[in-house]
């Protein structure tokens, strides 16, 4: 079978379309699923509503929104600390929606604790 270079051409435009919307997809999923053995001082729950106000935890926060880790644990099974992140579901000026579970991860180290 002979492919002419008007085909070649659109098979390549198809491609590149392709890899540069799975590296979008990656990007995305890669922020949702993002949790980690370290985490930075963030405000949460900062609407009135479903959870208590307590606007300072250790977390992270990007363009998907912010998440922090509500406690850790040891796993004497892994020799490691579980630390058990959530979702702050802050729902803004209609009012926060109750967080949710978002994931865990095993750390050499224990979470640090909310001020």
């Amino acid at each position: 079978m002979k492919m002419n270079l008007r085909r070649w051409g659109a098979l390549g435009t198809a491609a590149v379309s392709l890899a540069g919307a799975m590296v979008v997809t990656g990007g995305t999923t890669a922020a949702h699923a993002d949790t980690r053995c370290s985490a930075g001082l963030i405000a949460i729950n900062e609407s009135p509503g479903g959870d208590p106000i307590s606007y300072w935890n250790y977390g992270h926060a990007h363009n998907t929104g912010k998440h922090y880790v509500s406690y850790s644990f040891w796993n004497a099974s892994f020799g490691k600390y579980v630390w058990q992140w959530y979702a702050d579901n802050d729902g803004g000026s209609d009012g926060d929606t109750r967080d949710t579970y978002y994931g865990s991860r095993l750390c050499d180290e224990p979470a640090p604790t909310a001020p």
